[in-house]
Order: structure tokens, then sequence, then C-alpha cells
């Protein structure tokens, strides 16, 4: 059994991952602590951010997740940006 998350489901609101649950409305936080955005969404194995053009982050570049913050390694924030596809 695959411990990566499941395809997007719009009524799941939490995901659980290696590095903890994920859940929607945590703050994404990059390596040097910057906000980046909010969580919206898991598709597969990225984090899909609230706002517009959907910006993500790849879930193997999560540090960890800290009570409602979810923690980005040193390169984290490498995927910032090149937006999601529906």
């Amino acid at each position: 059994m695959s411990s990566s998350p499941s395809p997007f489901d719009p009524v799941q609101t939490s995901w659980p991952t290696e590095s903890g649950v994920i859940r929607k409305g945590m703050t994404v936080i990059d390596a040097d602590g910057f906000t980046i955005g909010t969580v919206d969404h898991l598709d597969g194995q990225e984090i899909v951010l609230e706002g517009e053009g959907s910006p993500f982050v790849a879930v193997s570049e999560v540090d960890g997740v800290d009570g409602d913050k979810v923690l980005l390694s040193p390169r984290g924030d490498a995927t910032f940006g090149l937006g999601a596809e529906p």
C-alpha cells in the first residue's frame, strides 16, 4: 500500500504525508521563514496553494509540519509559482 496522498478529492481537508498531516488552511513557510501561501488542497504529490493561478510546492520538499504550519526544506520553494494544472 502506497503512502502517497490520493488524487485531489474536493471534499477531503487533510492529507497524511511522510512529514505529517497537512490540512487545508495551513500556512506554508519557506526555509527563510517567509510565508509563501496557504494550503488549498493536495493533488497527488503537489500542495496546491490558495489563490489565483494555483501555485504549488512538491510534497517531497516539505521539511516538517509544526502545528498549523508546513515548513519547507532549504530548497522547498523551488517549484513555487510554476502553477498547477487542474
